[in-house]
């Protein structure tokens, strides 16, 4: 009985401390095996990626001269809606005041307004005298009788032009008595005739043509004058 108890007391401490310390040797040496061993990776066979030096470009100078072009164009297109804006506005203002000119003219032009006719008259004679009140009195009494004139070939159209004819044949009498008169013309002898006077151009291209032939003709003379 005291020999099994020495023996579970002694001998198996022992036994299990020896298994213990060969287990642990075996398992350092296994881990000191697995240290040795050699990477597929680490095999001089497999070299390393090249390093690729990429060069870092200086943006700034790009974004700004980016920033200022973009800041033009924002700048430009607010002045063209600014402009389109006065545009309109203007456009609006002038139908708006041709057709309520044209509204002042046709009701002027209708038979039963006899009153609004006569002050439109009087007005445009008025007008007329403001503006050549700076003159003498042949001045102020032509400036008046313009305007009133004016105004009533816009009441009255029909008797404008009809009394336009008449003043425009009359005038033409009245001047041919006084280019005779200036040029001595006897009562006996036959009446000389006023110069025709030249022509007016009626477009742009007939106005730019009489100045080409006008440019023209001034310039010759002074050639022959320097050719002699």
């Amino acid at each position: 009985m005291l020999k099994q108890q020495i023996f579970k007391r002694c001998l198996v401490p022992t036994v299990l401390a020896a298994v213990a310390t060969d287990t642990k040797e075996k398992a350092g040496s296994h881990n000191k095996n697995e240290s040795n061993l050699c990477r597929p990776s680490e095999l001089p066979l497999y070299t390393p990626d090249p390093i690729h030096n990429v060069k870092q470009i200086d943006n700034s100078e790009t974004n700004q001269l980016e920033e200022a072009i973009r800041a033009t164009r924002l700048k430009l297109v607010e002045i063209n809606k600014e402009v389109e804006a006065y545009k309109r506005v203007g456009v609006e203002q002038f139908e708006k005041g041709k057709d309520e000119l044209d509204w002042v003219v046709n009701y002027l032009r209708q038979e039963d307004n006899t009153l609004p006719k006569i002050g439109a008259i009087g007005i445009g004679g008025l007008t007329g005298l403001i503006f050549g009140l700076r003159g003498g009195f042949i001045k102020k009494t032509v400036y008046a009788a313009v305007g009133a004139l004016g105004i009533s070939a816009v009441c009255y159209p029909k008797e404008a032009s009809e009394y336009s004819q008449i003043a425009l044949t009359e005038g033409k009498k009245y001047a041919v008595v006084a280019y005779n008169f200036v040029h001595g013309v006897k009562k006996d002898d036959p009446p000389l005739e006023l110069p025709s006077l030249p022509k007016l151009p009626t477009s742009l291209d007939e106005a730019w043509e009489s100045v080409k032939s006008l440019v023209s003709s001034e310039k010759e003379p002074e050639k022959s004058k320097d050719q002699q």
